[in-house]
Order: structure tokens, then C-alpha cells, then sequence
């Protein structure tokens, strides 16, 4: 898929971003309108996966309780989906690495948590200025991006990124997604922690800049922990 078509369909594919700073909400109002929005995205055919992941994981029925989740959901898988293509056609050694399922894990933590802080923070008429979150909002934020990234890795253990025959052809990544459901096996890796905080960034340049381009932090995310770690295993 060339650059500009690329960027036409993740534009298309993505709704979050607005170019006007929205009207400050409360909190309650914010987590109503959110509930109210995982409700009219239920039954959605683009959401048609998530959803039947849901129905079939009791353990993720909570989820539906974060606002905007399957919007963050669909958001967020779509953003992974690009930025591995792209460091596929750029670098596919790193694709087909060993660690390419913790830094894909650890990058797509970050970028969860990041764009949902940054819904809240435009929402609360803080849009750029995402340090004035009150504390209760930012812990609130923080748990609600576990909550969607954890679905998240829950449905690429289901399915793959592009499907896991695609995946596999196409890519040459393993079907290796069970493991990160035991979280200390990717969080041994230290430095996986930088791939998180490389997905935030990221997050919140992408929310407030359309221009923004995510595939280079994914990228850069995982070529440093190849880096660190360059003779380590995923197993």
C-alpha cells in the first residue's frame, strides 16, 4: 500500500481527532457520554471482531465500562496494523525478530494509554496541555488505556495483527501471543519499558497533530530493543 494511501485510509479509519479544543466536561459527564458511545459502537460492523471477542472473554466485560473503548479499540488497532506494515517494508529483519512481540506489546501499552489520556484531556478542555489532569483523571486515564490495551493483545492473541496466516506469509511473525498473557515474560525485558513510553509519545503527538506520523516511533521503538538485547528469545 503506497505512503498516501496509507494516509488516506487511517485518516478514514480514525475518528477521534477534532480540530476545534471541545467544551470542558466533568468527569461524570465524560464517562456517561463514553458508556454512551461503547453503546451505539456495539453493534457497528467495523466493530463486529471486537465484539465477539468480548462476548466470548467474560474476563474482558469490564472494558465496556471505559469510555469510547471500542472507538479506542478500533483506533488503536488500526495505527498497529500501519505502523508494522511500514516497519516491514523498511526493516523486516526486526519484524521477524525474536523480540518483535514484546516491543509490539510494550509500544502498543503506551500508545493505548496515551491517546486515551489525551481524549480525556481534550475533553476537558486541555487539549496540548495533557500535565493538567488532575491526578484522579490521570489515574483514571491510566487504567482505562491498560483496559483497552489489554483487550487489544487479547484480540491479536485471537487473531493476529493481519490475521495469523498473514502474519506468518506475509510478515514471518510467529504466533507466539499467548505469552505476553503472562506479563512477566515480556516485562523481564527492562528496556521494554521504553518501547511503552515511545508509544505514549507518540499517542499524543498523533491526537494533536494529524501530520504526525506513527510507523517511525513503532520503528524506532523496536530497533532499540533489538538493540539492547540482540541474542535474547521470546519464548
Amino acid at each position: 500500500m503506497a505512503s498516501a494511501e496509507r494516509a488516506s485510509f487511517l485518516m478514514s479509519s480514525l475518528g477521534l481527532r477534532q480540530s476545534r479544543l471541545e467544551p470542558a466536561m466533568s468527569d461524570d459527564e465524560y464517562v456517561a457520554w463514553g458508556k454512551s458511545g461503547n453503546q451505539s459502537e456495539f453493534s457497528q460492523p467495523q466493530n463486529a471482531e471486537i465484539v465477539r471477542l468480548l462476548e466470548d472473554e467474560e474476563a474482558l466485560e469490564g472494558v465496556l465500562e471505559v469510555p469510547f473503548a471500542l472507538t479506542h479499540l478500533r483506533d488503536v488497532h488500526a495505527v498497529m496494523k500501519l505502523a508494522v506494515a511500514v516497519a516491514a517494508e523498511r526493516r523486516e529483519d526486526h519484524v521477524r525478530h525474536a523480540l518483535f512481540h514484546p516491543a509490539f506489546a510494550g509500544f502498543a501499552l503506551g500508545f493505548a494509554n496515551g491517546l486515551v489520556i489525551a481524549h480525556r484531556a481534550q475533553h476537558a478542555g486541555l487539549r496540548g496541555a495533557i500535565g493538567k489532569l488532575s491526578r484522579k483523571q490521570q489515574e483514571a486515564g491510566r487504567e482505562w488505556g491498560v483496559a483497552v490495551a489489554t483487550c487489544y493483545l487479547t484480540f491479536v492473541e485471537a487473531n493476529g495483527i493481519f490475521g495469523k496466516v498473514a502474519d506468518l506469509e506475509l510478515y514471518g511473525i510467529e504466533d507466539k501471543w499467548r505469552l505476553l498473557g503472562d506479563e512477566r515474560r515480556w516485562l523481564c525485558f527492562d528496556r521494554v519499558l521504553d518501547a511503552t513510553a515511545e508509544g505514549r509519545r507518540a499517542a499524543h503527538l498523533w491526537f494533536t497533530d494529524e501530520s504526525a506520523d506513527v510507523p517511525p516511533h513503532f520503528l524506532d521503538a523496536l530497533a532499540n530493543l533489538v538493540a539492547v538485547y540482540p541474542q535474547r528469545k521470546f519464548e
